[in-house]
């Protein structure tokens, strides 16, 4: 073999060493020129998300309630009070058994007659204009304006015309008032006298009169 083909062949070993030793140190992962760099790492960044707590507002609705006490059903009791009782003998007439008094405007004369066989209550007075008419005195087929009204024990309260004053004081004295709320009773009579509704006498058989002069009632 010849020097030059020599040459040539040493040479071309020597070029085939030297590649096959640069290709080891790039696969090696050095940090020299050449080296292939691994995968890129992306570092996953957890943020950490707070969740605030959820605030729930309750409103509270506030209700002032009036509270009112019911009170028991309100019973009007009506309550008819007892007249006081008169002193008979402040009334007491000259007859025996009679007694008199007026109304206190003095628009009635009345009496309680217990001296006769009937004993009887009255008033003489004026009238009114609704009183039904009677039987005249002494002339009883004669309607006339009654000028007095009385009860018996046994008879309902009616009117009548009076020959005579019955019901005045017969020696023409003034008779006493019988006051607002008091009762004069004589035996099974009594009488008494109301600022508006007049003067009521009533027996204790159930019989009487209310009187005033605008109205009356009988029973």
């Amino acid at each position: 073999m010849t020097y030059t083909v020599r040459a040539v062949l040493l040479f071309a070993a020597v070029a085939m060493v030297a590649g096959v030793a640069g290709c080891a140190r790039s696969v090696d992962g050095s940090p020299e020129t050449g080296a292939v760099a691994g995968p890129a790492t992306t570092s996953a960044t957890t943020s950490a998300v707070t969740t605030a707590p959820k605030t729930t507002t309750t409103t509270t609705r506030s209700t002032t309630g009036t509270t009112t006490a019911s009170a028991p059903p309100s019973t009007t009791k009506t309550t008819t009070s007892t007249p006081a009782p008169a002193d008979p003998q402040a009334f007491a007439g000259t007859a025996a058994g009679s007694y008199y008094f007026t109304t206190p405007s003095t628009k009635f004369h009345c009496a309680i007659l217990t001296g006769g066989d009937l004993p009887t209550a009255g008033c003489h007075g004026p009238m009114p204009a609704s009183a039904p008419k009677v039987p005249g005195a002494g002339a009883s087929g004669t309607a006339v304006t009654p000028n007095a009204i009385e009860v018996t024990g046994g008879r309902p309260g009616q009117f009548a015309s009076a020959g005579d004053p019955r019901f005045y004081p017969l020696d023409g004295s003034a008779a006493p008032a019988l006051s607002y709320g008091r009762a004069l009773q004589v035996n099974d009579l009594t009488c008494l006298v109301d600022e508006a509704a007049g003067v009521t006498c009533r027996s204790d058989a159930g019989h009487g009169f209310t009187l005033s002069d605008s109205a009356f009632r009988v029973w």
